[in-house]
């Protein structure tokens, strides 16, 4: 019994461990990534009259806030990619997951649109 313990907890240590730690990292920053962006489009789609110190609109500052968010989501998109592109998988796995990944991300920011209401 002592051995296959011993044996699951070498294969865990050198295959299952890094790869999680690595998805569980990857998708918290999706998450943050998406967060700021669901929070600047609902800063810019609501109450675009008032004015921020005076000269910048909710729009203007909710716009900038989801560009920034986006560009995060690219990075670690990139990110991701790279070191997926590191591993001897085959092109068509690598799409499929890039386009799980965009899906994910999309789906994200609609479902904390919808919870956060209205």
């Amino acid at each position: 019994m002592q051995d296959i313990r011993s044996k699951w907890l070498t294969f865990y240590a050198e295959h299952v461990e890094h790869v999680s730690k690595e998805m569980f990292s990857h998708v918290e920053k999706m998450i943050v990534a998406t967060l700021i962006i669901s929070a600047g489009a609902h800063v810019s789609s609501t109450d675009p009259a008032i004015l921020l110190f005076g000269y910048l609109r909710h729009s203007l500052v909710g716009r900038g806030v989801e560009l920034f968010g986006i560009i995060l989501l690219i990075l670690n998109f990139l990110d991701g990619f790279y070191k997926l592109t590191r591993l001897s998988w085959h092109v068509a796995y690598l799409i499929i997951m890039s386009v799980c990944y965009f899906a994910l991300s999309v789906r994200l920011v609609q479902l904390i649109l919808a919870f956060r209401g209205e």
